[in-house]
């Protein structure tokens, strides 16, 4: 079964199909060949095997950290297909019989409706089709971080908006794309024209900022992963918009008709894929590599792990490749496991995020995320910085040492059996740095954690200035996405559990943070309101000053090792005491994503608490990457929930609740929003543009990009 096989059709599910954790461990145990048993026999064969082989996870509602049944219903049978055969679920798919796997495959779909056959019916008027790149057209959300330093902040001048307005927004149209389920790549904004991708079906969309309608349309191979970026024309070649794929390729796709211009192929290895955006400086194209072999780690049959990151140069107007930084050496032979598996390393240390450009220094910073397999590196959970015209390694910074994780930490399997002294957080660099010039007029460079941690570093040697633990932090918690930067403050969002312990700033919220000192200026934390519940409006408070700053050093340390029947970690588990350096607890041992579910939950109204059989999680994290526009500060919540602030006192200028059906959208195609997450904002020409659904999680899954405009006076 080949890729090219699917062509027109294909759309990998960047949604982890038939995945989570749990799900993988689940039919990992299962014996080759065995056959679960099925349901009753009034139901098809292929509903019997799913809920037989995949149901454990995935038929609650998503609480097990996997997609939710209703969430894979969504998807087109190309997209589960190139899962479960060449994808996330392939090492645990191959036990699953060829009956009942094909069965599955032709059920699990329920959406009839084609990919892009609404296009036609919304293609824009011949007057409306034209994308403006002029001089004229305005330049606003272009990148990821919006600049090359990755501050994540719009003018009026740019967005077309003040901060009056963002006070006074509603819905101007709305679109929907088919077969989608999360919208997890942020669109850039030129002029008249929203470019956006529907990643699931793998399609890119040039839109009419004012009505929604289809300028052009340009269809990949592969299902789109990254986010967007717009580079200018040079060298003979047009404007582009350029994105990865879950393949591991950049498009380079003509921004004015969405003729491709060139695509190349920038893995290591077939484990590579593209997650964080490509960014654009000095006619390079920088590209990241993450991996996707910590989702094939659960089996003990795998030969846990090769995967690795890296950043890749490509000349802006060809794609040719000009150089590759990598993160560590090639992989060899290590141990074998307990069941007498050959282990490989190092692996690991991929690159989730979108790389900074320092044009001043010409440096590149990433962050990276842990080992997957042993020996450990130094360059895990680290920021790095690579030389913009060599790739050469100038510093790195760890924040975590040690840091070995796979899906088969989840369940004490065999692939995390590790010697020596390591230990399981998953503490990933995952949100995106920033290069930051504060009020005193210093450079940092600000790495976010998932141990709920901000860093601030020395752009010339790495050297750690400042630090604050301002999250509990957790596998699927602490800050994951990005950050922004308006002058003064740094604002992060936090998607930690509910909890008691530790500081009072940590749980899901937002904080403010002073540049110069790292000191939280202000603290936000939703409530229930959120997800129906009477209440009013949370509001910002400041911290007492014993509160406004948790140092901790790095590199953060492991745990001394308890024994296996004492930590109740099995074999190859991790202690569950905190960290000598700070760090927070492992809770009990390796974290798994499918602790991840409780990130961000806090008890639903009515109905009791996340993950204690009381029903559907209140879903109240602050997952995405905020963006500033005007110094509003623009944050959303796992549960949809669209929240905009006041950047200097953290008072709430505005709320909307994005989740819930949206009947009316302007190409036909039915409307669902769902969780905000991943990076799901734009604005330009006036409007505020608002991705809704990501169901990666367990969270609600959606298909709708809204377009927020003032109301009319």
């Amino acid at each position: 079964m080949t890729i090219a096989r699917y062509k027109g059709l294909i759309a990998i599910a960047a949604v982890t199909v038939i995945t989570g954790s749990v799900s993988a461990y689940a039919v990992a145990q299962q014996p080759a060949g065995a056959v679960p048993a099925l349901k009753a026999a009034n139901t098809t064969q292929g509903e019997a095997a799913f809920h037989a082989w995949c149901g454990s996870c995935h038929d609650n509602g998503g609480v097990q950290g996997a997609p939710a049944t209703e969430s894979l219903r969504g998807l087109s049978k190309a997209n589960i297909r190139y899962t479960l055969e060449l994808g996330y679920m392939k090492q645990q798919a191959r036990l699953v019989p060829p009956a009942d796997l094909q069965a599955i495959i032709d059920w699990l779909p329920n959406d009839p409706q084609s990919v892009n056959g609404w296009v036609d019916k919304a293609m824009c008027t011949t007057a409306k089709r034209r994308v403006d790149l002029s001089p004229r057209a305005t330049r606003s959300s272009i990148s990821f971080g919006i600049t090359p330093n990755n501050n994540r902040s719009l003018t009026t001048a740019q967005s077309g908006l003040t901060k009056a307005d963002m006070a006074n927004l509603e819905p101007s149209w709305v679109i929907a794309f088919p077969q989608t389920v999360n919208m997890r790549s942020q669109p850039i904004v030129v002029g008249t024209t929203v470019f956006i991708a529907a990643t699931d079906p793998g399609y890119l969309y040039a839109l009419d900022t004012r009505t929604g309608c289809v300028k052009w349309s340009y269809g990949s191979e592969m299902t789109l992963r990254s986010s967007l970026t717009f580079a200018e024309a040079a060298k003979g070649k047009p404007a582009m918009i350029l994105m990865g794929d879950a393949g591991g390729f950049i498009h380079a796709v003509n921004a004015t008709n969405g003729q491709r211009v060139w695509r190349t192929d920038v893995k290591l290895t077939d484990l590579n894929r593209i997650t964080g955006a490509p960014m654009v400086a000095e006619g390079k194209v920088i590209a990241p590599l993450s991996a996707i072999e910590v989702n094939y780690a659960s089996p003990d049959f795998y030969e846990c792990c090769r995967g690795q990151g890296a950043v890749v140069a490509l000349d802006l107007a060809t794609g040719r490749k000009l150089w590759t930084g990598r993160t560590m050496p090639d992989a060899t032979k290590q141990q074998l496991s307990r069941t007498g598996t050959q282990q490989w390393g190092p692996s690991g240390a991929i690159i989730w995020s979108s790389p900074v450009i320092d044009l001043k220094r010409h440096l590149i910073y990433v962050g990276t995320g842990e080992n997957t397999s042993w020996p450990p590196t130094d360059t895990s959970d680290s920021i790095i910085a690579y030389d913009l015209n060599t790739g050469e390694r100038k510093w790195v910074f760890q924040a975590t040492k040690s840091d070995i994780w796979n899906y088969a930490c989840g369940g004490r399997a065999a692939n995390c059996d590790f010697p020596g002294e390591y230990q399981s957080p998953d503490f990933d660099f995952g949100a995106t740095s920033m290069l930051v010039k504060t009020p005193d007029g210093r450079e940092l460079v600000i790495g976010p954690q998932k141990s709920g941690a901000l860093w601030a570093l020395n752009p010339d040697t790495g050297a750690l200035v400042w630090s604050n633990k301002i999250g509990r932090g957790s596998a699927g918690g602490g800050i994951r996405w990005g950050i922004a930067y308006d002058g003064t403050r740094i604002f992060a969002p936090l998607n930690d559990g509910q909890g008691t312990g530790g500081s009072p700033n940590w749980g899901p919220g937002m904080h403010a943070v002073n540049a110069n000192t790292g000191e939280i200026e202000w603290s936000y934390k939703p409530n229930a309101r959120d997800c129906g519940a009477d209440l009013p409006v949370a509001a910002a408070t400041r911290p007492t000053p014993e509160n406004r700053m948790l140092h901790i050093d790095a590199p953060m340390m492991p745990p001394p090792r308890a024994p296996a029947a004492a930590a109740g970690a099995g074999r190859g588990g991790a202690a569950g005491a905190a960290g000598r350096g700070g760090a927070a607890p492992a809770r009990g041992g390796a974290a798994a994503p499918a602790a991840a579910v409780g990130e961000g939950a806090a008890p639903a109204a009515g109905r009791g608490g996340a993950g204690r059989g009381g029903g559907t999680p209140c879903r109240v994290g602050m997952s995405p990457a905020p963006l500033l526009i005007d110094n509003a500060v623009v944050t959303g919540t796992n549960g949809g929930m669209l929240r905009i602030f006041d950047n200097v006192t953290g008072a709430v200028l505005f709320e909307y609740q994005t989740n819930k059906a949206w009947p009316n959208t302007v190409n036909g195609v039915v409307g669902k929003g769902g969780a905000l997450d991943s990076a799901p904002y734009a604005a330009g020409d006036g409007a505020l543009f608002v991705e809704s659904g990501y169901a990666r999680f367990g969270e609600p899954p959606g298909n709708v990009l809204i377009a927020f405009r003032p109301k009319r006076r």
